[in-house]
């Protein structure tokens, strides 16, 4: 039923979840009771916990180690019998080695230097650089496993797609609005006000452009809405970089004061009473 793979992620998540529970107890300067008992097995919700760091690092190990073993469980490690029963084939045709490229290291090497630069710079970067790191060994590995899950490319390329597409297209959304938005809005704080007002109304022109181009003219090539998309997104991102550099415009405070009016109440009544706001 467990293939090696499966067997190598549990174990290593039995190694994670026991050394955190050992961990909890030896890295706290306090007596080993019942306390420590229920802290690390509510994950420190209840009860005592010593280092946190170390205790959620490795934590951290053994869900994902976890989640990694039912994953190959549910793939069966890619295992031509099984992959035989799934497609109703008696063998799987010969794997032939992948000849199509992958940009996957690219990123990953982006996403080191960016770790780097945030230790240096910001801490922006550092973040930018993990979630690049955790995409780019997801990605990568699902499709070294779809180049090898049988011997037809395009059932590969099936395979694959059945299997990411679910998660890509939302998070691909959702990530290109919030970067579209935050580009944006740095370019729009960077610009003087009047700048600020013709690009705010231009922006939203240019995607209403594009949009009406593809719904009006479905048979327009897709290389050209692909290059159309490239140099818009080039143009927001090098804005969004160049604002990012110049900082906000200083935006100048209005105050507005009130002052009171005096008035004389009644004669021989002190004159100070004051009536406004």
């Amino acid at each position: 039923m467990f293939k090696l793979g499966s067997k190598l992620w549990y174990g290593l998540a039995a190694f994670g979840f026991l050394a955190a529970f050992v961990y909890a107890g030896a890295s706290g300067h306090h007596a080993v009771g019942m306390e420590t008992f229920v802290g690390a097995i509510s994950l420190g919700y209840k009860g005592r916990v010593g280092d946190h760091l170390g205790y959620a690092v490795l934590v951290s190990l053994g869900f994902v180690s976890l989640f990694v073993g039912i994953v190959l469980s549910a793939l069966r490690d890619a295992d031509p019998e099984a992959a035989a029963q799934v497609v109703g084939l008696d063998t799987v045709p010969a794997v032939e080695a992948p000849r199509t490229a992958s940009f996957w290291p690219l990123v990953g090497a982006f996403s080191l230097a960016a770790l780097a630069l945030g230790l240096a710079v910001d801490k922006l970067f550092f973040v930018v650089g993990l979630v690049g790191l955790a995409i780019t060994v997801v990605e990568w590995a699902v499709r070294n496993w779809a180049d090898r899950a049988t011997g037809d490319p395009e059932v590969n390329r099936a395979i694959r797609h059945r299997l990411m597409f679910p998660v890509e297209i939302p998070g691909i959304a959702l990530v290109g609005i919030g970067l579209f938005v935050l580009l944006i809005s740095r370019v729009l704080l960077a610009l003087p006000e009047v700048g600020s007002s013709i690009v705010f109304g231009l922006v939203p022109v240019a995607v209403l452009a594009v949009g009406a181009l593809v719904a009006l003219k479905p048979k327009v090539s897709s290389t050209l809405v692909a290059v159309l998309m490239l140099v818009g997104g080039m143009a927001i991102l090098a804005g969004g970089i160049a604002a990012g550099i110049k900082g906000e415009r200083k935006i100048e405070k209005h105050v507005t004061q009130h002052q009171g009016l005096n008035v004389q109440l009644h004669p021989g009544a002190p004159q100070g009473g004051k009536v406004g706001g």
